[in-house]
């Protein structure tokens, strides 16, 4: 029997050819990059998922990983080779259980699943016996497809034709020109609430899918339990992931369908043939952006206005009419900055920037500490203050002794932390001490909730920043 492989990455990281051969991956060349192209074509958006490079120094081909989490397979041979990403800031702790659970508690931030921390922990456990990054998303599905089914299964009305003794519904005049006069049974249609309908049938299939491959009994015992829901629902057709539309009804199984979908596309057809299965990869610069965003949300409360992802004006005076001039653009759009703070005393930008500040420096053979990863982020940070006509703070993932430690905790952060751009605006650049979630920052209920201990002093800062220090 031919033995599944996992290969772990963490983000940024790379793994040269031979080592992947070593591990039992013996993909050529052309069979990794038809991988690479899959993954980034499904999950790639903005962000690349995988890469392949060539080291002229090594004279070897590296696969890279980037800034995304979680998995893909590449089934050949009847053999499984999974590939997983997991997060970078804990890439030197011992103990996988605070990787793992940092990314839940971050997707069950920003994708406003509800899953309570009690799970979210027992979820960590599981995966630090087994190591399967793919059986948390097949567990959280069928957590999220049980919370969704305590009220009930989603009906909806639809439509029946058939042959009957009375007469309801619409009478089917094209076939009741074609019935033998002496049958007493005519063709009608008419509408009935139904649990058979497109959103059920992919819930259905996705459930279908975990209960068969997952590696782990509690998914499979609460997956199996959940199968009971629907009796009543047919097999999957072909179409019915867009004939769903959400109402005030079904609006409680958005979550859940999302992953069903990621389910069916990722998972189906493991062990028939040679071929690349998608799986879930989550951009850990969106979940980041949206921890930052709610917690200063949550520190400011009623203190000031905090906006995400607000339209600034152009940065070029009369763009729009120098483009339709030229028949060319400046840029996609106008700039976004990922936070707006709006106080009494003015505004002020956040930026929050999902990087490494340990750049290798190849020609020298060493590492250095960066306080920025680009100067593009500078020039853009100083772009984005004169146009909001106010401050802007940087901030960047750290974790104690690890990982971006040499820059200022934010929830410690002070006046000594201010610096000034040539002209006197206001920069700060500042750490989101990772360590802290689950601690002095609770994600509960979907949101935030910050300690008394640490709130006062950030909420003093940010609120001093927007005014003169």
């Amino acid at each position: 029997m031919t033995q599944d492989v996992v290969v772990r990455f963490y983000e940024f990281g790379k793994i040269p050819m031979s080592r992947l051969r070593g591990m039992g991956v013996n993909l050529s060349y052309p069979e990794l990059s038809h991988f690479v192209e899959v993954i980034n074509s499904v999950h790639g958006g903005e962000h690349t998922v995988f890469s392949l490079e060539y080291s002229p120094r090594d004279r070897e081909h590296y696969l890279r990983a980037h800034g995304s989490v979680g998995f893909a397979y590449y089934v050949t041979n009847g053999k499984k080779i999974t590939f997983q990403v997991l997060p970078k800031p804990f890439r030197t702790d011992p103990d996988d259980r605070r990787s793992v659970q940092f990314f839940l508690q971050l997707l069950n931030l920003v994708r406003g699943m509800r899953v309570g921390a009690g799970e979210l922990r027992a979820l960590s456990e599981e995966y630090s016996r087994t190591g399967d990054i793919d059986e948390l998303f097949k567990s959280m599905y069928v957590l999220l497809l049980a919370k969704a089914l305590s009220e009930g299964p989603y009906i909806e009305y639809g439509e029946v034709e058939e042959n009957s003794g009375v007469l309801r519904g619409r009478l089917l005049m094209n076939r009741m020109a074609r019935k033998p006069p002496w049958k007493l049974e005519v063709p009608v249609r008419y509408s009935v609430m139904m649990e058979d309908n497109p959103l059920n049938r992919v819930l259905k299939r996705a459930l279908e899918i975990v209960v068969t491959t997952s590696k782990w009994k509690s998914t499979r015992k609460l997956g199996g339990m959940l199968m009971g829901a629907f009796v009543e629902v047919g097999p999957l057709r072909y179409g019915d992931s867009s004939r769903v539309a959400f109402n005030h009804l079904s609006e409680r199984f958005r979550n859940v369908f999302n992953l069903a979908e990621a389910i069916i596309s990722g998972f189906v057809g493991i062990g028939t043939r040679n071929r690349v299965l998608p799986g879930i990869f989550v951009s850990m610069d969106r979940l980041f952006e949206g921890l930052v965003y709610h917690t200063i949300r949550a520190v400011l409360g009623g203190e000031a206005e905090v906006r995400a992802q607000e339209s600034l004006p152009h940065l070029i005076k009369n763009a729009r009419e120098y483009e339709e001039k030229r028949r060319a653009m400046f840029m996609m759009g106008n700039p976004l900055p990922d936070v707006v703070v709006k106080c009494k005393k003015g505004r002020f930008i956040v930026e929050s920037k999902y990087r490494s500040l340990s750049v290798y420096l190849h020609n020298q053979g060493r590492s250095v500490r960066k306080l920025v990863r680009k100067s593009s982020e500078l020039y853009q940070a100083y772009a984005y203050a004169k146009l909001v006509g106010g401050g802007v703070i940087l901030i960047y993932p750290r974790l104690e002794g690890r990982y971006n430690h040499w820059i200022p905790d934010l929830f410690e952060a002070g006046e000594r932390d201010v610096l000034r751009f040539f002209d006197g605006t206001k920069l700060a650049v500042l750490g989101y001490e990772l360590s802290r979630v689950g601690k002095d920052v609770r994600i509960e209920h979907g949101a935030v909730a910050v300690s008394d201990e640490i709130r006062e002093g950030l909420k003093d800062f940010l609120l001093n920043f927007c005014g003169d220090l």
